[in-house]
């Protein structure tokens, strides 16, 4: 897929009605096509016994996780995806798409601070995606990454400090000091958002407002992708509409939807080989910063957020 067929791709997308709750503007992205089929989510392919997740050795490491897939389809794992189990909980630095009957390290970030013990051998899928303000954080790290060695790490200490400072915002201790226990704290705030959205016709992707200011877009190349990966993406953003202090800091560029989606469309972008197929994309346009994974010609999953001034 070239920069122009990308441009292309986005340009014939389109907004649906919003969709509303609380302080939380969801307004679906369309589009006229459905997109690739054959591609399985974590969830479905965990569900299956298709595929495992370990720590890469006895000993493990933080930033490296093994993903073994058992199956003949594509597995895909986005950002800022959940798991939980082994030595301590991590979550995906990018989007990645396994293929079938391989297995390959892929790049994580701690959530857990607390703890560096065996729960269990393998990794559990969770019910969420980090809450967007920290996917932005991470992006921006693992871009900067990729420009300084070719690697694909984040920050630690500053998601390990983000996300102590939102448990401390947001009244959610653990022992473990792991971010779950936000979700878990606010559990019934963030199904009540979950239920009040749902996904439409020909949807493909969300624009999210927080406090009226876009907090994020998600756009997948399928409607299938989208659906089996809703909820765990709202709850995210919930979690963001819930921490008042943060949405629409000062530092944050005010764009509108359509702005943002027009940004995207014309944002430059840098081409790495993905982790798994496919080609990974770091976006940047003005006021926006964003990534992407492209395979067999096709938009997999892109996510953009507001740039914030350094």
């Amino acid at each position: 897929m070239t920069q122009r067929d990308l441009a292309s791709f986005l340009t014939t997308l389109s907004f649906g009605s919003a969709q509303i709750c609380r302080n939380l503007t969801l307004l679906p992205i369309l589009s006229s096509e459905r997109g690739p089929s054959g591609l399985l989510t974590l969830d479905e392919a965990l569900s299956r016994s298709l595929v495992e997740v370990t720590e890469v050795s006895e000993e493990g490491d933080v930033p490296r996780l093994l993903f073994l897939n058992h199956g003949t389809d594509p597995v895909l794992l986005i950002d800022g995806e959940e798991l939980v189990g082994a030595r301590q909980n991590r979550i995906l630095n990018l989007s990645v798409l396994a293929p079938g009957h391989q297995s390959l390290e892929i790049p994580v970030s701690c959530v857990e601070q607390g703890r560096w013990a065996w729960k269990s051998r393998r990794f559990t899928t969770s019910d969420r995606v980090i809450y967007a303000k920290l996917r932005r954080a991470n992006v921006e790290s693992v871009s900067a990454s990729l420009r300084r060695s070719g690697r694909r790490s984040t920050d630690q200490y500053q998601v390990w400090s983000d996300v102590s400072a939102k448990s401390a915002r947001l009244d959610a201790s653990s022992e473990t000091w792991a971010a779950g226990a936000l979700y878990e704290r606010h559990a019934a705030d963030i199904e009540g958002f979950v239920n009040s959205f749902a996904t439409t016709e020909r949807q493909v992707g969300a624009a999210f407002l927080v406090d009226g200011r876009l907090a994020g877009l998600e756009v997948f190349g399928s409607t299938d992708l989208l659906s089996h990966l809703f909820p765990k993406i709202v709850r995210g953003y919930a979690l963001d509409a819930l921490d008042r202090e943060e949405p629409g800091g000062a530092s944050d560029v005010a764009l509108e939807p359509t702005e943002g989606l027009a940004a995207l469309a014309r944002s430059q972008a840098t081409r790495h080989r993905a982790v798994g197929l496919g080609e990974d994309l770091r976006l940047t346009a003005p006021g926006l910063v964003g990534a992407g994974l492209i395979a067999g010609g096709k938009v997999i999953h892109l996510t953009a957020y507001p740039n914030v001034s350094v």
